[in-house]
């Protein structure tokens, strides 16, 4: 356990470090998603004024924005540092370690994750600034959903990581996960049974409950909280068993360090 702890205390330290250090390649970034908010903001506000168009309300895109940035950013953090280390030939390097790979990939999502925290807390804040909507920005009912949500992106990372362990350069396909976690946030899981199963899109329907709609965690009801968790450990589970056999295949043919 001490040495899962040190090796936890590292990742927050490197990522620390690196942000402090890119700070202003952090902020460009963040600069460019606000205003593509801007963008997708305006235009839709736009479209409903033409001839009284009923749609969403202007909290709900606000919450999906940031919330698709989050599931981003999570699923990227996993696919991204595979294909990097692939890149700079150090993957062999982590499977020399002491700690199993999932351990590490695990330590530096967690480290990653406050950082994310950080950032989307940044881009809300401008995003409730600029359209004048109003959240219940309850945390203590927020923070257990939004775990519970990032548990199918973390498998969609391990999925596509493992994807690139065999093929390498799957850039054009990671692209188009990008629109698919759109339309996972936006769909109506709370309507259709069966979209509950999908990666993202349960945990965005608690989510908006609770920043639309005011609902408390208590509220949602530990059966909902409990079908959350399920259904992300599935998606984490399938999306690591994909990595894991992809992993033993790349190893078997001598590509796991070669790019």
């Amino acid at each position: 356990m001490r040495e899962k702890l040190l090796l936890l205390r590292a990742f927050f330290k490197m990522e620390f470090i690196t942000f402090r250090r890119y700070w202003m390649n952090s902020l460009g970034g963040m600069l460019t998603l606000y205003v593509i908010f801007l963008v997708l903001f305006g235009g839709y506000q736009g479209l409903r004024s033409l001839g009284g168009v009923e749609g969403d309300p202007a909290e709900v895109i606000v919450v999906g924005y940031v919330l698709w940035f989050f599931m981003l950013s999570t699923y990227q953090d996993v696919w991204y540092t595979i294909r990097t280390e692939a890149q700079q030939g150090t993957l062999e390097q982590l499977y020399m370690s002491i700690h199993p790979f999932g351990w590490i990939m695990g330590a530096k999502v967690v480290a990653r994750f406050f950082i994310n925290l950080l950032l989307v807390a940044i881009l809300l804040g401008a995003a409730l600034f600029t359209t004048g909507v109003t959240l219940n920005l309850d945390l203590l009912s927020l923070m257990p959903v939004l775990i519970g949500t990032l548990l199918s992106s973390l498998g969609i990372g391990f999925l596509i990581g493992g994807i690139t362990l065999m093929f390498k350069r799957i850039d054009s396909y990671t692209q188009m996960v990008q629109f698919i976690l759109i339309a996972l946030v936006a769909l109506p899981a709370d309507r259709v049974l069966w979209m509950r199963l999908l990666p993202g899109s349960y945990g965005a329907t608690l989510i908006r409950n609770i920043l639309v709609d005011g609902a408390t965690l208590w509220g949602l009801g530990v059966g909902n909280l409990a079908m959350l968790f399920a259904i992300g450990l599935l998606h984490l589970a399938v999306g690591y068993g994909v990595y894991t056999l992809c992993e033993k295949k790349a190893m078997f043919l001598g590509m796991l360090g070669h790019y």
